[in-house]
């Protein structure tokens, strides 16, 4: 409620899960994916190329294949496993010698430095073969707590490995209004148990 009536008080909001897995970022150059990070930094590249449905190749329409990178972040994590069981096979997977993507699914979320709005951007996502999360919005702090009690009862994302859910401000505008810190957007926050 702080957080909301601080900085989001009569925007729109984008709920979605907080999926349990291991953060990975992405860097496609004219279109094809030259790079993957963990949020330490290691270099995981290799290991990504063998996530099945994390596109290697983003489709031609002027943003993804233009010169200047482009910038994504999502999570790595197993689908119909447990939270520990999805951190823990994905951790594994980013620290093999031979990964083979066993298992493993890429969820898609963020294109940094986007100035769209955040529908917008999961609908590129998706446009680009991204697996994007499931996506709800309200403009009502009311909600946001009706949610997280579904969440919170295993009534709402109950078929995915989550730690929690993540409110994002809908307007790009207001999330380049807000910034972001050294360590997180001050346009987003995660609600957990």
């Amino acid at each position: 409620s702080e957080w909301w009536a601080e900085k989001a008080r009569d925007e729109t909001m984008i709920v979605q899960p907080k999926f349990d897995g291991c953060a990975l970022g992405l860097r496609y150059q004219s279109g094809t994916l030259v790079a993957a990070f963990t949020r330490s930094g290691k270099d995981v590249t290799e290991a990504a190329r063998t996530i099945c449905n994390l596109p290697l190749e983003l489709p031609e329409d002027g943003i993804a294949v233009s010169e200047d990178p482009v910038e994504i972040t999502g999570e790595l994590y197993g689908p119909n496993l447990s939270r520990t069981k999805s951190q823990a096979l994905a951790a594994g997977h980013l620290r093999k010698k031979n990964p083979t993507g066993a298992g493993l699914s890429f969820v898609a979320y963020e294109i940094l430095g986007s100035t769209a709005d955040e529908i917008e951007d999961i609908k590129r996502l998706e446009s680009w073969f991204f697996e994007i999360p499931p996506t709800n919005r309200t403009a009502d702090p009311k909600q946001v707590k009706q949610w997280h009690k579904e969440w919170l009862a295993g009534e709402l994302f109950e078929n995915l490995p989550t730690d929690g859910i993540v409110v994002k401000v809908a307007s790009g505008a207001t999330k380049q209004k807000l910034g972001v810190t050294s360590k997180c957007p001050n346009w987003a926050i995660a609600l957990k148990g």
